[in-house]
């Protein structure tokens, strides 16, 4: 274990960040904390080429190497990958936030003198310092507990705190919003058509917001269907397709409160103080709900058989877990938040 005097050294550390949006925005605490406890390291990431926008508000990262598995494929991929960070220059310590065997791999590679990272996927000879990876915890709290073995500190945990300083390219009113986002990556955790149009519905009745419906350019045909149910309607905005990562953030930023998937989305708003409702259906919400509980709500239905499931796709091809989710209950809890918000 690392001694207690090795945080006044001047230590080179490589920390290996997951691929996907939602769970490198919960990696910023991690570095934070890395940075509190190593004040005067180089502190370098590992990080998926199409996230490297998130750094604007990571000042603590001091260099990133970009990765993409589409470059870098397979076994011959993480060795070529860690051997060009080897040649940079080794390091002192690799931390390997993601679970996965490969990456893993990719750190060994580099070279670094020591590596830490759980005992998932066999990996345990690949890593100096395998930590057995503990149950029932946020997974916030699983990347910080590494930093916590390991350095024997305790991890302050206070909000994120992201300032999106990038405005939309777009006209972007002045009027109160609301920012519906109803896609996810895998299709069980994206929130049907038909209930979108409901959820507006309900808003519409009740707040005289804008509703802004956000998604990646992947996803535009999808939210297109959305918006063809409010034609002549203004207050419904499409901006799918339309915002960067940074842009997004922004909108987000400036709205009241977002309804959402479970999805990166949510975590943006999170890290951006926004309050948030977020339905979870085949996912566990103990470890993948937005962490800052005071400004956000996970809601789901109890009871049902199938959820969660943890599946791609639901096996029923209606996605009930997420469509018989109560609109009064979204409202109630997007009433509280408001309501906490402005106390």
């Amino acid at each position: 274990m690392q001694k207690s005097k090795d945080n006044l050294l001047p230590l080179k550390i490589l920390v290996k960040l997951p691929v996907k949006l939602g769970d490198t925005i919960m990696a910023a605490y991690f570095l934070r904390a890395l940075k509190a406890i190593y004040p005067n390291c180089q502190l370098d990431v590992i990080m998926s080429s199409g996230l490297t926008d998130l750094l604007e508000f990571m000042p603590y990262v001091d260099n990133v190497h970009k990765f993409s598995k589409k470059d870098y494929l397979g076994t011959k991929g993480n060795y070529r990958f860690g051997k060009e960070i080897k040649r940079k220059g080794k390091y002192d310590l690799f931390f390997c936030l993601p679970f996965s065997f490969s990456a893993a791999l990719a750190g060994f590679f580099t070279g670094s003198k020591k590596r830490i990272g759980y005992k998932t996927e066999h990996r345990g000879m690949l890593l100096t310092n395998a930590i057995k990876k503990p149950e029932g915890l946020h997974i916030v709290e699983e990347f910080n507990y590494l930093l916590e073995q390991f350095s024997h500190k305790k991890i302050d945990f206070k909000p994120l705190g992201f300032h999106p300083k990038t405005k939309p390219s777009f006209a972007f009113s002045d009027k109160k919003k609301i920012v519906l986002n109803i896609k996810s990556g895998p299709p069980s955790r994206s929130i049907p058509i038909y209930k979108a149009i409901s959820i507006i519905d309900t808003l519409s009745f009740t707040y005289d917001h804008e509703i802004l419906l956000t998604g990646a350019p992947n996803e535009v045909e999808y939210i297109s269907q959305v918006k063809a149910a409010f034609p002549n309607d203004p207050q419904v905005i499409d901006l799918s397709g339309k915002t960067s990562l940074l842009e997004l953030a922004y909108v987000i930023h400036q709205s009241e409160c977002m309804i959402t998937s479970d999805s990166g989305n949510a975590h943006i708003a999170n890290a951006v103080g926004t309050p948030t409702v977020v339905l979870f259906g085949a996912a566990h919400e103990h470890r993948a709900k937005p962490y800052d509980k005071s400004i956000s709500k996970a809601l789901r239905i109890h009871g049902l058989e199938c959820a969660p499931c943890e599946s791609e796709y639901c096996k029923f091809n209606d996605n009930r877990c997420l469509t018989n989710i109560d609109n009064g209950a979204i409202l109630a809890a997007m009433g509280k938040l408001l309501n906490k918000r402005v106390s």
